[in-house]
């Protein structure tokens, strides 16, 4: 059930027990529409004694409300602020028009000069000249490793704070490369949400397990063989042992929303944003923004969306990967789309620091992916893998073998003993 803004705010000022600083951002009881009782008895308990209360306290108060884990005082005020201007406006709209309807149109401008909207605007600091940083010097900053090694090399990986987008037309690969992206993620120690926006809990759960089962052995556990359920149950049960022994040794963890969940907004990715280093939205285009908007149906809410995302990253210092759509116009050739090509809106290209765009090789052999934009490197870089989306496999490798699965593909409708194919290269030579 997605979490409103003021709820997510009433948990941060719970959660870091900073009740006060959400005033500096413009904050006040008036913004509570929704959790007026909640947020007053704060006020008031901060008043009579004079320390903030501990979340068990506030909870024994309120046992229904539902307590996210957000921290982030500041992106849940914003949150907040927004909702509460829409408010404000629309009232405002509304008593503008009953002044114009009495002929005063003096009136109703000023009515709408008051609704101007608010932000959260932080303090500014001195941060070129903080030593502080120094006592971290020696700590790299985090980044997500990548499973292909010249997006990694290009790119250094998903660092925390950035905003990724990998399109591609439809039926291109674009949710079994993020499902492969955030498999490696997990197996080195990161914790995962992936957001799955079109796809049930059953396929979401299958192409996982495809692929978690070809890195543990079980080569009789294919994408196939777990749609039409003839894996053996005991060879499926010793799976799924293995795989939580694997999990549990790496450190990492992976959790999944799909559409039983309900609709993904960016206050529902900001909510659950602090708990993870990788979120994963599979796709972007079937967001909703806070307002209820939907990004397909109109690019003003897919720019207000991938603003938002992008705050969201940034705010809470985690990595966002998200799959986008290309428009028809990036159809035709066979080389990777442009960033031009990005459907709905030209702000997932202004926002995003990575944006992957890839085009299936004749017969789905093998992806032609293209880093079309690097904020912190090169761009403009070609790299190649295989896709076997069936057992969860895709491997980087050389243009030229791309070619050969490619040919051989077509050629194996016709000759059934096709040419040798070239030597893949090997991880430390791409």
């Amino acid at each position: 059930m997605p979490v409103s803004a003021e709820a997510l705010l009433i948990s941060a000022l719970v959660n870091v027990q900073g009740l006060g600083e959400e005033t500096q951002y413009g904050i006040s009881a008036a913004d509570f529409e929704g959790f007026p009782s909640e947020y007053n008895w704060l006020v008031n308990y901060v008043e009579t004694y004079n320390e903030q209360p501990t979340r068990d306290i506030f909870l024994h108060k309120f046992p229904g409300f539902f307590m996210s884990e957000h921290v982030n005082i500041r992106s849940a005020s914003e949150m907040v602020l927004q909702a509460a201007d829409r408010r404000r406006i629309t009232s405002a709209i509304s008593d503008a028009v009953d002044q114009l309807h009495l002929g005063d149109a003096d009136s109703a401008h000023a009515i709408l000069t008051t609704a101007k909207p608010r932000h959260a605007a932080g303090k500014p600091r001195k941060i070129v000249r903080d030593v502080s940083r120094l006592d971290e010097w020696d700590h790299k900053p985090y980044c997500v490793e990548l499973p292909y090694p010249s997006l990694q090399r290009y790119t250094g990986g998903i660092r925390a704070g950035n905003l990724w987008y990998a399109a591609a037309r439809p039926g291109q690969g674009k949710s079994a490369h993020l499902m492969s992206i955030s498999k490696h993620a997990v197996l080195t120690s990161n914790r995962v949400l992936f957001y799955s926006l079109e796809m049930s809990d059953e396929e979401v759960t299958a192409r996982y397990h495809a692929a978690m089962a070809t890195d543990l052995g079980f080569h009789t556990i294919t994408l196939d063989s777990l749609r039409n359920r003839s894996v053996d149950r005991a060879v499926y049960r010793k799976f799924y042992g293995e795989l939580n022994d694997r999990m549990d040794a790496c450190g990492g963890d992976l959790d999944v929303f799909t559409p039983a969940d309900g609709p993904v907004s960016p206050s529902v990715v900001a909510g659950r944003a602090s708990e993870y280093d990788l979120i994963v939205i599979d796709y972007v285009g079937l967001m909703t923004d806070d307002g209820g908007g939907h990004a397909i149906d109109d690019w003003r809410s897919m720019a207000k969306i991938s603003n938002a995302l992008k705050n969201i990253a940034l705010a809470n210092k985690v990595g966002l990967l998200c799959a986008a759509q290309i428009n028809r116009d990036g159809e035709t050739g066979s080389a990777p789309p442009k960033v031009k090509n990005l459907a709905q809106s030209d702000a997932l290209g202004q926002d995003g620091d990575v944006v992957l765009t890839m085009r299936a090789k004749p017969k789905n052999v093998a992806t032609h992916f293209s880093l079309e934009k690097n904020r912190h490197g090169s761009s403009g870089i070609p790299f190649y893998t295989t896709f076997d989306p069936n057992r969860g496999v895709f491997t980087e490798i050389s243009a030229e073998h791309a070619e050969d699965l490619a040919i051989n593909a077509e050629e194996m409708v016709t000759n059934p003993n096709p040419p040798k194919l070239r030597v893949i290269k090997s991880k430390d030579e791409l």
